[in-house]
């Protein structure tokens, strides 16, 4: 592709010569001849003179240190991130049902849709225009997916779930899973039948095996833009803000409600019927067991230490108690 054609659909100019041909992208480090690349600072400037890259993407600010033709962008991560799809095109099925899918004549499923190898679709199921269902999916009755979403295969969308349009969903997903319920009776634990669904918007990525619960009563609800990593657990009843961005192996406990644009860092433990406010960023490995009311930046989990400087700290932390009442009574006295 030429530069000029590339800048074109970024709606970005170009600097130096725009008959230049990229192919793919590649680091700074690693580029060659055709590869296309692309800096977000100057804290990068040595890799940017001396990349072989053919072309960069880069703030108008360095343009002079490039060693190629650049476009110029004022966010070149975003620029990069569009030009990912552009240059690495994804692979869309054809359309139509394949011969080994089940697909229940009352399910709907649109002609331009793509139902895979082996895959489910029950009854009463709407699967919009462009959708596609991998290989050994299920969509269950009266689930809906939305138009240009696509669940990888092997996910899971439960009965009466919902995914609106131009999301992602990746293998080993379950969506509606069944709400860890119970009530404790007499004769051992009570299982509390989920009868709520998932909601979830559009634009949304879930990562791979992550799961999200049904609700118990109210509806699950993922709002619009936000995005999941790998082996997330949300459980039933939680709400997440548009364009809250969640890392892997977080836990959320239910009746949860995250407001918008969250950042939640990796493993990060979240106990339930609590509220975090728009704005938040948790820092990774967090354990949250109040509600959050103020956007900022929080943290729990004690940072990385040698170990005989571990040891020494954590024997002071043990023994802070006993060190407040000391301080109290030489304040008394």
């Amino acid at each position: 592709m030429k530069l000029h054609d590339l800048a074109h659909q970024l709606a970005l100019t170009v600097e130096g010569d725009g008959q230049t041909d990229v192919h793919r992208l590649a680091s700074l480090n690693t580029a060659q001849a055709g590869d296309l690349t692309f800096v977000v600072s100057a804290k990068y400037i040595n890799a940017l003179r001396n990349t072989k890259a053919s072309a960069v993407l880069i703030p108008e600010a360095l343009v002079a240190d490039a060693p190629c033709a650049a476009i110029v962008c004022a966010s070149p991560y975003a620029a990069y991130a569009q030009c990912s799809w552009i240059l690495h095109p994804d692979s869309t099925p054809a359309p139509g049902i394949s011969t080994s899918a089940s697909v229940h004549k009352e399910a709907t499923v649109h002609p331009t849709a793509c139902i895979g190898d082996f895959a489910v679709v029950a009854a009463h199921a709407v699967i919009k225009e462009h959708a596609v269902i991998g290989a050994n999916g299920y969509v269950g009755e009266h689930a809906r997916v939305g138009a240009h979403t696509r669940l990888m295969p092997s996910v899971v969308l439960a009965d009466h779930c919902e995914i609106g349009e131009h999301g992602r969903v990746q293998s080993g997903a379950v969506i509606g899973s069944e709400g860890f319920g119970f009530a404790p009776s007499s004769e051992g634990w009570q299982a509390i039948h989920q009868v709520g669904r998932v909601k979830i918007g559009n634009r949304v990525h879930v990562g791979a095996n992550t799961t999200i619960d049904r609700g118990a009563l109210d509806d699950t609800d993922i709002a619009d833009g936000v995005i999941l990593d790998n082996q997330i657990q949300i459980a039933h009843n939680v709400k997440i803000g548009e364009n809250t961005a969640i890392a892997g192996c977080v836990g959320i406990a239910g009746s949860t409600v995250i407001g918008r644009n969250c950042q939640i860092g990796g493993a990060c433990n979240i106990v339930g019927h609590i509220a975090i406010a728009d704005g938040v960023v948790l820092n990774a490995a967090s354990t949250i067991t109040q509600s959050i009311v103020e956007s900022g930046r929080y943290g729990s989990a004690m940072p990385l230490l040698p170990v005989s400087k571990w040891r020494r700290t954590y024997a002071a932390i043990s023994r802070i108690d006993e060190l407040v009442k000391r301080v109290r009574k030489l304040e008394r006295s």
